[in-house]
């Protein structure tokens, strides 16, 4: 007897307002149907998220019935609780599980049982704050028919989200005569073995979610957990899936070439283009100029975005040293590039410009070739050249 567990899913998420991160979504959930076909799990357990939000768009439910229905075809049930993600916002809302269990796709438990050969499995839907009490309650009174028991649960555990707000039970919590937890809600896998041989694990989400996952994503990996009960004492492996990666990485702005060189050559060894974040330390720069120098970075990841900016401003430009019979020019050169973060020869142009203000021709020329507009232009006129030299027969 071999279970799937999964979790977390939000089909329908585009994170960072990307569709290419939508499709990522549907794609993971994809490759976990595969696995369950493959391996010829007797059923899937997914304990809450299944979708993002509790009224998915249309293409959500259409990516969900589809994979749902290639299960269906395998004789492989679909047994969901509901998370917070899941949960109506109004009084008289549905969930959308209630949707694909009317067309028979899954088994949606929001506090009841299914058997699935001689494997009981409860589930209880996600519970928020207010009805904690309750949940606690509900708990204590429940018993497992069957040492063969799991107990489906989308919550925070105190001792995994130590904040408050973000808890409801307590491990201790736990009802002792079911042998196996599974849960959803926290998106690292874990894996705790409690007393009496009894197991908590929780599955994670097969994708990153959000930034704070990446650190946990390296060390654990992300995909489905299989459950094997065919003895008395489970026994749990982790299935990896290969997903897009995401990285982070720190850049000086005082050490701006070195550092996109650096970023550069580790986005290199990807074969699928990571999502790349980054946190900006050294001194502030104008955020124009800053993303003109990371356009490199973006023809190797398929996303650069500023993750955090821990720079400083700098009042002055006291720190500079140079000898007591410098130049202006050089003044200049050294400001532009030492507290503007510019390039030599970018501070060299912008000098230029300087000199020449009164040619406006001139200035518009340079500011052009500086922000690559005049290469633009130049093969654009490149491409219109070639059209009309087309011969047509």
């Amino acid at each position: 007897m071999q279970l799937l567990h999964i979790s977390d899913t939000h089909l329908g998420k585009r994170q960072y307002g990307q569709d290419f991160r939508e499709q990522d979504v549907y794609n993971v959930f994809n490759k976990l149907i595969d696995i369950a076909i493959n391996e010829r799990v007797d059923a899937i357990i997914h304990t809450g998220d299944f979708f993002d939000v509790y009224e998915p768009q249309n293409r959500a439910e259409i990516e969900a019935i589809k994979a749902l229905k290639r299960l269906k075809e395998h004789n492989i049930p679909f047994i969901s609780i509901a998370g917070d993600h899941d949960t109506p916002k109004k009084s008289d809302g549905r969930y959308p599980q209630d949707l694909l269990a009317e067309l028979d796709l899954i088994k949606f438990l929001k506090n009841d049982k299914y058997v699935v050969g001689d494997v009981y499995i409860y589930g209880i839907s996600h519970v928020p704050n207010t009805s904690k009490e309750k949940l606690k309650q509900r708990l204590y009174a429940l018993k497992a028919e069957s040492k063969k028991s799991i107990l489906m649960l989308h919550q925070g555990f105190k001792e995994l989200l130590p904040y408050e707000g973000a808890w409801q039970i307590g491990i201790s919590d736990l009802p002792k005569s079911f042998s196996y937890y599974a849960c959803g809600h926290i998106h690292d896998r874990t894996l705790k073995r409690l007393d009496d041989g009894r197991i908590l694990e929780i599955a994670g989400s097969p994708d990153i979610m959000r930034e704070e996952e990446i650190e946990g994503y390296k060390k654990n990996g992300k995909g489905a957990t299989l459950i094997d009960f065919s003895k008395d004492e489970p026994r749990v492996q982790f299935i990896n899936l290969d997903i897009r990666p995401q990285l982070v990485e720190k850049l000086d702005t005082t050490k701006l070439d070195e550092e996109i060189k650096r970023i550069l050559n580790s986005l290199r060894i990807y074969k699928d283009r990571p999502i790349l974040h980054i946190i900006l330390t050294g001194i502030s720069i104008p955020r124009d100029h800053l993303n003109k120098r990371l356009e490199i970075l973006r023809q190797y990841a398929s996303l650069v975005r500023i993750f955090k900016d821990e720079t400083k401003v700098v009042q002055q430009a006291k720190n500079i040293e140079l000898p007591s019979n410098a130049r202006l020019d050089d003044l200049i050169i050294e400001y532009l590039t030492k507290i503007e973060g510019f390039s030599k020869d970018e501070a060299e142009m912008i000098l230029e410009m300087i000199k020449h203000a009164d040619d406006k021709e001139y200035v518009k020329k340079q500011l052009k070739k500086m922000l690559g507009i005049e290469e633009k232009e130049e093969n654009k006129q490149t491409e219109t050249e070639k059209k009309k030299n087309v011969s047509w027969w």
